[in-house]
């Protein structure tokens, strides 16, 4: 046994599984890696020793990808979970939803593969702690506010729904938006690019698909109306709607181009997707984590969290993110919006944007919005390497709108 990383392929056609072979030889150093032909034989080699990564093709006999993949979520809930797979049916993209992190479509060629693994090691080495990690992996869905679920619901019925009346339900809620995008997103849809863009998302998925995912079991889940965590979950969208709308904002101020400023707008809107997370897992430690940041106001949160639990919001965010295949500098925003000078890329627009919309959005509800308030709280050497520069006519149209 080493300390590298175990990768399993499984595949049952031979001559893919000796291709991957030959095409992953070259990783030998680095990782160690099995092969296997059946999900039974999956099985066997999980049990037998822990695995990083999981790739699976879909269509197999006996046990087919989504049902091995919902074993390993199970068996093994902190191996990510890939499918990789020449079937883009409807039907076959909604199973695999829940218990897959990331899917690939054949043909795929070698280096994509290798960048999918090496980005996912990236992301587990990130956070060391094996059983905050195993608590992230193993998550197949988020709750969302059972007001809005409802709505949803209701609105995907309505024979006179548009994409922009279902794209504005799903705005409201964290879990909502990032579950439709990492579907959208996936390779099965072959898309050329990335789309941050909820309005574009519902366009592409199309409304039977969203139909078909409300019915899914594991893909979207809805919080007891009557616990508390709704409260706690309605300030957490309230507040990344203002970080998304004022992030925006500053995006288009500084004259960024629109592919930046959708990013910027859904880096914002799920800033605190690990705040979700943790209020999900660990109910009891996020609410003394608040109440200790309710009783030191100019102390934020993610330190309180780190105390309370070993992590904060930002990192663990941007590890559900990047497993389920969203653009690098969007999860490098959400993980460093409160601590920006450990990224290091240092040009980095998405990052500064939210940076200084965090501070913004609360300076604003106070009335505070004044340059000097905000200059005693932002990171300024970051802010100094950036193509951003924060005056008081930036805070004055920000004040505006």
């Amino acid at each position: 046994m080493t300390n590298k990383p175990h990768i399993l392929f499984v595949d049952d056609e031979e001559l893919i599984l000796s291709g991957l072979k030959r095409g992953m030889r070259r990783h030998r150093g680095e990782w160690d890696m099995s092969f296997a032909s059946s999900g039974a034989d999956a099985c066997d080699i999980i049990a037998a020793r822990p695995t990083d990564i999981i790739i699976t093709d879909m269509q197999m006999p006996q046990m087919d990808g989504a049902e091995l993949l919902e074993i390993v979520r199970k068996k093994s809930p902190d191996t990510a979970r890939v499918v990789l797979s020449g079937y883009a049916k409807d039907e076959v993209i909604l199973k695999v939803i829940g218990p897959a992190h990331q899917y690939l479509a054949k043909p795929c060629d070698f280096r994509q593969i290798e960048d999918t693994i090496t980005r996912i090691l990236r992301l587990r080495h990130c956070i060391e702690n094996e059983a905050i990690r195993t608590a992230i992996t193993g998550k197949t869905s988020l709750p969302s506010l059972p007001t809005i679920y409802q709505n949803l619901l209701k609105e995907l019925t309505n024979e006179y729904a548009t994409n922009k009346s279902i794209a504005a339900i799903l705005e409201q809620d964290i879990a909502l938006k990032a579950q439709v995008l990492k579907v959208c997103n996936s390779a099965f849809f072959g898309l050329p690019q990335k789309v941050t863009n909820l309005e574009t998302a519902v366009s592409l998925l199309g409304l039977n698909t969203l139909r078909s995912m409300t019915l899914l079991n594991g893909v979207f889940s809805s919080l007891d109306a009557k616990t508390q965590q709704c409260k706690s979950l309605q300030r957490l969208t309230a507040n990344c709607l203002d970080l998304a709308i004022i992030a925006a904002q500053i995006a288009k101020i500084s004259n960024f181009d629109s592919p930046i400023v959708d990013l910027v707008t859904s880096a914002g809107s799920l800033s605190h997707i690990g705040s979700l997370l943790i209020a999900a897992t660990w109910p009891a430690e996020f609410q003394k984590a608040a109440a200790l940041c309710e009783r030191n106001p100019g102390i934020s949160i993610d330190h309180f969290e780190k105390q309370v639990i070993g992590i904060d919001h930002g990192l663990m965010g941007s590890y559900l993110l990047g497993l389920w295949g969203f653009p690098l500098p969007l999860c490098e925003a959400v993980a460093y919006h409160h601590t920006p000078h450990l990224i290091e890329n240092r040009n980095h627009p998405i990052l500064a944007c939210l940076h200084i919309a965090q501070y913004a959005a609360k300076a604003k509800a106070h009335n505070e919005l004044t340059l000097d308030n905000l200059n005693d709280k932002l990171d300024l050497t970051f802010l100094d390497h950036q193509n951003i520069s924060l005056t008081q006519d930036m805070l004055d149209q920000l004040s505006e709108n």
